[in-house]
């Protein structure tokens, strides 16, 4: 049945209305190819922008992909533009590159509108994208291997981007145009079969209409709508579930605990992980994809530690039971000072990221004391030669590990010690004059070891002032939670 003149008006401003799409004064920048779509979302918006005071722009983009015809279609838009008094702004564009022709062309395209959103100060984007498009992207996104996220397709609003026509047909848009009375140009490119959109349009969705269910396309949107009802649901409880499964947040970096997060179900942690990208990603998801979530996952359950690299230049880490997202490399030296030497025991040291803390004893610590702190060592002061030197490994480092006679290269005491490789540079070394007497947090050398003859000994004790921050910061949360 086809759709009246004022039924499409009226369903237009209801769908606007329901969505939040369009708000009085709005200043709206419409994508237009001179297409059925995009002009007749042009008069469209002619119709109530007295009735809601908004300001228009059109903007078009001439890619030069079909000679004359380009140039005929941006001189269509120009002459229906002009004809409803509506600025306009033309970009005339060569893409350099055959491959991948499809997504080159929207990639420059939306740059240009958000270009203009910015310089001209505009509210948001208006497109032309129909029900039948809705289709046939939920099509392609499902064959890609997308999952809920994908498959809502098109949404009405996202940010500043709106869809007023995503609830028409095409027929029920060529139906308005004619109507009014007026034409529309058609790309004859949508014909070919060198994109794979338009074998969907022209052969797949036509092909499912006559075998699978005359109404695909209504049953298509539908479900669009209510994966995009579960996605919110979704992202909801995600949120609830990060504040409890988060250690620590600061503005680069974002610590989760690997026990709390292997509670909760794969799907939430797919939300949970994009809402971390979001957060340090300058509040955008772009670029966040399924199989990023795949490469998290596969951390998540790897033993020891290993990293992987997402967009943006945003890194995840597992580091023992802790799952961290950074801008930064969290194991990167922050500190130019190489080494630091001190020629007597001194009470407190501040090196790098450490803080270094030393003791003479009398008496013998117990057996349970000597092993329980990592961050403590007891060594027999008498086998030390001052000065002692707090640096980082250098290549050739040998040392004798406490428990063995014989020597052995660092590097491969780290490997034995599955030191993963992004934490090997920022152990902190002690040497007396002679030799390695500390693998800080992991080994004494076996030749400074207390015996029985041991009179005095010599403490050592390191802690990193970051994660002296971070516990300090935590109790303060815990104790404002508690009151």
């Amino acid at each position: 049945m086809m759709m009246k003149l004022s039924d499409f008006n009226d369903k237009f401003v209801a769908f606007c209305k329901e969505n939040g799409l369009i708000h009085r004064g709005d200043k709206i920048i419409l994508g237009i190819s001179g297409g059925a779509d995009s002009t007749a979302l042009l008069f469209a918006l002619v119709e109530l922008r007295s009735r809601m005071d908004l300001k228009l722009l059109a903007a078009h983009v001439n890619y030069h992909l079909r000679g004359e015809d380009s140039d005929r279609d941006e001189e269509y838009v120009k002459k229906i533009c002009f004809e409803k008094n509506v600025p306009i702004v033309i970009k005339k564009s060569k893409l350099k590159t055959k491959s991948n022709l499809e997504n080159k062309a929207r990639e420059l395209r939306f740059d240009y509108f958000n270009t203009l959103l910015a310089q001209y100060k505009f509210d948001k984007i208006a497109l032309g994208h129909n029900r039948e498009d809705q289709a046939e992207t939920m099509i392609y996104r499902f064959f890609r291997g997308a999952g809920i996220t994908g498959l809502k397709g098109i949404l009405p609003k996202t940010i500043n981007l709106i869809h007023p026509l995503i609830c028409f047909s095409r027929r029920d848009i060529t139906a308005y145009l004619e109507s009014i009375g007026r034409a529309w140009r058609e790309d004859k490119s949508n014909q070919e079969y060198t994109f794979v959109r338009n074998r969907i349009r022209n052969e797949l969705l036509p092909w499912l209409k006559d075998n699978l269910n005359p109404k695909i396309v209504n049953k298509l949107s539908g479900a669009a709508s209510m994966f995009a009802e579960a996605e919110e649901i979704l992202h909801d409880i995600a949120i609830r579930r990060l504040s409890k499964t988060r250690n620590s947040q600061s503005d680069d970096t974002i610590n989760l605990s690997v026990y709390n997060l292997k509670k909760i179900k794969p799907v939430i942690r797919f939300y949970l992980y994009r809402e971390v990208y979001k957060t340090l990603n300058n509040g955008s998801m772009k670029d966040f994809y399924h199989n990023h979530f795949e490469e998290i996952e596969a951390l998540l359950s790897t033993e020891g530690s290993k990293e992987f690299h997402l967009p943006h230049g945003i890194s995840v880490f597992k580091l023992y039971e802790s799952l961290i997202f950074s801008t930064i490399d969290p194991f990167e030296r922050k500190d130019d000072e190489l080494s630091r030497e001190v020629q007597n025991i001194r009470s407190r040291i501040s090196f790098g990221d450490y803080r270094i803390g030393m003791k003479k004893l009398k008496k013998l610590p117990s057996k349970r004391k000597l092993y329980e702190d990592e961050s403590t060592a007891y060594i027999d002061y008498d086998k030390v030669t001052f000065p002692i030197t707090m640096r980082y490994r250098q290549a050739g480092d040998r040392f004798h590990p406490l428990g063995m006679e014989h020597s052995k290269s660092l590097k491969d005491f780290f490997i034995d010690e599955k030191v993963p490789k992004f934490e090997r540079d920022n152990i902190l070394i002690f040497t007396d004059a002679q030799k390695i007497i500390w693998v800080g947090g992991l080994r004494i050398d076996n030749r400074v070891a207390i015996g029985k003859a041991t009179k005095t000994i010599l403490m050592l004790r390191i802690e990193k002032i970051s994660a002296s921050k971070t516990r300090a910061a935590e109790r303060i949360k815990k104790r404002d939670n508690d009151e």
